[in-house]
């Protein structure tokens, strides 16, 4: 054999793609497997903390008030057949619905208890002309009153938890720093 051909042949043998799928395939199902172990709770203990952490402050089941009140104002808005994103402003949309409701108690005034029981108002203490008025201008009185129904809603639905309700939705302090 020729130098030449050992170099052909040698160069033939790099350039070849590689046939070991049982190699591919092993490394492949092990890697699934691995996935799948990790899925079930297996993990170091920093892992799965840190799923416990993440969970809990991304999951929709803690709110906090500002959340809470966003979603009321949603809701009441859907009530009165008012959706908020055809509205440039919040009070644009607040002053829609106080219309609507101010048509709703001249023509069937019964029917604001049944709106304010399905919004949960009834829980929160406060009327559903207070979460208009709310809507209306969030720096007045019915605005305070709202959020401080709301943070007290919040802070007791946390008490019922547990452990899990020492944790508060971080916010920022008085300059504006996040922290513990």
């Amino acid at each position: 054999m020729s130098p030449l051909s050992a170099l052909n042949n040698a160069a033939l043998l790099i350039l070849q793609p590689q046939r070991s799928t049982s190699v591919s395939a092993s490394v492949g199902d092990s890697l699934v497997a691995s996935i799948n172990r990790a899925h079930a709770g297996a993990g170091s203990p920093l892992t799965q903390a840190q799923a416990r952490i993440t969970e809990s402050m991304f999951s929709v089941n803690n709110l906090d008030a500002t959340q809470m009140k966003a979603r009321l104002f949603e809701r009441v808005g859907k009530e009165f057949g008012i959706d908020q994103d055809d509205y440039d402003s919040l009070f644009s949309y607040g002053s829609a619905i106080k219309t609507a409701l101010d048509d709703l108690k001249q023509k069937s005034p019964s029917s604001i208890a049944e709106i304010e029981k399905k919004l949960g108002l009834d829980e929160l203490g406060i009327s559903l002309d207070t979460l208009v008025n709310a809507i209306v201008d969030p720096n007045g009185s019915d605005g305070d009153r709202l959020d401080a129904a709301l943070e007290k809603k919040a802070g007791d639905r946390g008490k019922g938890e547990g452990k899990a309700a020492t944790h508060t939705p971080t916010q920022p302090d008085e300059i504006g720093l996040y922290g513990g």
